[in-house]
């Protein structure tokens, strides 16, 4: 498994970091964990093909973590020497399609899918299995529509959380993860609802006892802190700061 850090900011821009997206690829699936601004545009430069994508996971529909969706299905159908058959499975959390038929609603034709089919699968608690690796969901704390995603390669686990507090769920879906991705957004004395702090991830890391813990998702506000030191006060194992264009082998 590798997996590529299309964006390890937030909403607010800044040259360091873009918004919030994965790539995860492995056997010949290319997976693809939310997509704000950017993440489309950031594949070519890790050598990646979108048009590899089989799976879009969404965790929520926020702008920072989808804003890429629409880009991504228009590009779909203009590649010139490629034409896609092979089904794409966009799978997140209640809602998600009637999210799609607002935006088709707005952008009609262009972003319907001409050559191939979507597959959308609205998921709580819930284990999709393919042909093989299955992806495991569960509600996080965020939004009223939230989940985070677990996929299962060969016995290799990725986990990610998407946006959320703490809560057992984000820890019971981490258990001894291979790597346990989890966003980190402000420090521990500007906690805020709904988001996590340094510490708090690495009380979940702890909880999970996983193998390594990355942390993303990261706000301005964190310019000049040392994360590492806040994240240690519960977390002694592995702990990696994503940045952008950033690959990690699984």
């Amino acid at each position: 498994m590798e997996l590529y850090i299309l964006g390890s900011g937030t909403c607010i821009p800044t040259v360091e970091r873009g918004p919030s997206g994965l790539a995860l690829a492995f056997g010949s699936h290319l997976i693809l964990f939310d997509g704000g601004g950017g993440s489309l545009r950031n594949l070519p430069s890790l050598s990646l093909d979108f048009r590899r994508v089989d799976c879009l996971c969404i965790t929520h529909f926020h702008p920072d973590h989808v804003s890429d969706f629409v880009p991504f299905l228009f590009a779909m159908n203009y590649t010139v020497d490629f034409v896609r058959s092979l089904p794409l499975h966009v799978i997140g959390p209640k809602g998600l399609r009637n999210f799609y038929d607002q935006l088709r609603g707005i952008f009609g034709r262009w972003i319907e899918a001409r050559t191939y089919p979507i597959l959308f699968h609205e998921t709580e608690e819930s284990l999709l299995s393919f042909a093989d690796f299955t992806i495991e969901t569960l509600p996080m704390a965020h939004s009223a529509a939230s989940v985070g995603f677990r996929a299962m390669f060969q016995g290799r686990s990725l986990v990610y959380s998407g946006d959320t507090d703490y809560c057992q769920n984000i820890v019971k879906l981490g258990r001894e993860a291979d790597v346990l991705i989890l966003e980190c957004s402000f420090p521990d004395e500007r906690k805020t609802a709904g988001h996590l702090t340094p510490s708090l991830a690495g009380k979940i890391a702890r909880e999970a006892s996983c193998r390594k813990l990355l942390l993303t998702h990261f706000y301005p506000v964190f310019a000049g802190r040392d994360i590492l030191k806040e994240c240690r006060q519960e977390f002694s194992g592995t702990i990696i700061l994503a940045e952008d264009g950033m690959q990690i082998t699984i």
